[in-house]
């Protein structure tokens, strides 16, 4: 192993405001101001400003994926954000990626949906940040053959995807990989990335505590050349809480990749020093979300699919920017019940703390916008 890839999403939804049948408003209301600022300044206070300054003074190379909607809650209710995550990208350590501007589902039914969201994410990156991305992201890393196929004929030189148990039966996913469309795929090993987003605190986990030395230890004895850490960045001081160690952690990574002769480095450099170790074709669309790793976050259930189906169907050309608002994954995402494992991951994003009211809200939503 010589190389570690730290990419994190940053993204945050408008969340609904819990809506009753009687309600008489614009679609312009059905957003819950409140709550989303409310969730996005402490997110900012425990995550996004301590995080990227702790990343960027130990001088560990990271790849951000911002969604639009990211940006505007941050230039809305906290533009220190914004300053913080400018610094990071100016010294030259932190890569941006494109997205969806909508954090959106468009991959999967609507090609040109899709183009018009990441040229707009693409733009307000642009115009916010003074920076043009090189390497893509889709959705929750939802990927197949043909997502990667328009993103390299938007320009794109890399995307990336989850490391399935099918795919890596047959591919380490520490290695650079060719799409069939010919652009540098990267797969996240999602067992030793688990280790931090999801057990780092867990005092139940046999490899607790997890401590810099010994995860660098992992990563330096695991087979490869690059180690694809990915992962919500939320992670740092919000799901694993400041007092649990995390940032310590990070400050010590740097020390024990010298020993190890590892070092960080960005997606769009990996291509300058490794070589690919053949294609990978993936028809079926994956993702990274719940034990699955398929779509059925977001289709495995009928309130889910009549969500969607009814989302389709009622694009309002007066209210469009609300409309793809409404696209956001997370608001069909609060719906899902999955198996109790997933369940209670989310539950835990659900503000409404129930896949029922998250369905009703929607649905009320989208009756105020299609009546309108």
């Amino acid at each position: 192993m010589e190389d570690i890839i730290f990419y994190f999403e940053l993204h945050q939804p408008f969340r609904l405001r819990p809506l009753r049948m009687q309600d008489k408003i614009q679609p312009e209301d059905v957003f819950w101001e409140e709550k989303n600022m409310e969730l996005f300044r402490r997110i900012s206070e425990n995550t996004y400003i301590p995080a990227t300054r702790t990343f960027m003074e130990s001088g560990i190379h990271s790849t951000f994926s911002l969604s639009g909607t990211f940006i505007e809650q941050a230039l809305k209710y906290s533009p220190k954000t914004i300053d913080v995550i400018e610094d990071y990208v100016k010294s030259g350590l932190c890569e941006l990626m494109g997205e969806t501007y909508f954090h959106s589902l468009s991959s999967i039914w609507d090609e040109d949906e899709f183009a018009l969201q990441v040229n707009d994410q693409m733009k307000l990156i642009r115009d916010t940040f003074n920076y043009i991305p090189e390497s893509f992201r889709n959705t929750e890393l939802i990927y197949n053959n043909r997502i990667a196929e328009i993103a390299r004929n938007m320009g794109f030189k890399s995307i990336i995807t989850e490391g399935t148990d099918d795919i890596i039966k047959y591919h380490n996913p520490d290695y650079r990989y060719l799409t069939p469309s010919g652009i540098n795929l990267y797969l996240r090993n999602y067992p030793m990335s688990d280790n931090i987003s999801f057990r780092f605190s867990n005092d139940r986990w046999p490899g607790y505590p997890l401590t810099a030395d010994k995860f660098i230890k992992w990563v330096a004895e695991s087979p490869g050349e690059i180690m694809n850490l990915f992962m919500d960045y939320e992670t740092f001081g919000e799901h694993q809480k400041k007092e649990s160690g995390i940032f310590e952690f990070v400050k010590y990574l740097p020390g024990y990749m010298r020993e190890y002769g590892l070092k960080t480095m960005n997606i769009r450099d990996i291509s300058k020093y490794h070589r690919p170790m053949g294609n990978i074709s993936i028809e079926k669309t994956i993702s990274w979300a719940d034990t699955a790793r398929d779509l059925s976050a977001w289709l495995g259930n009928s309130m889910q699919k009549d969500a969607f189906n009814r989302l389709k169907s009622c694009k309002n050309t007066d209210k469009t920017k609300i409309w793809r608002y409404l696209q956001t994954s997370d608001l069909i995402y609060y719906m899902s019940m999955g198996n109790p494992e997933d369940f209670s991951v989310h539950e835990y994003f659900n503000p409404y703390r129930s896949p029922y009211l998250a369905f009703i809200y929607y649905m009320f939503a989208l009756d105020i916008l299609c009546n309108k």
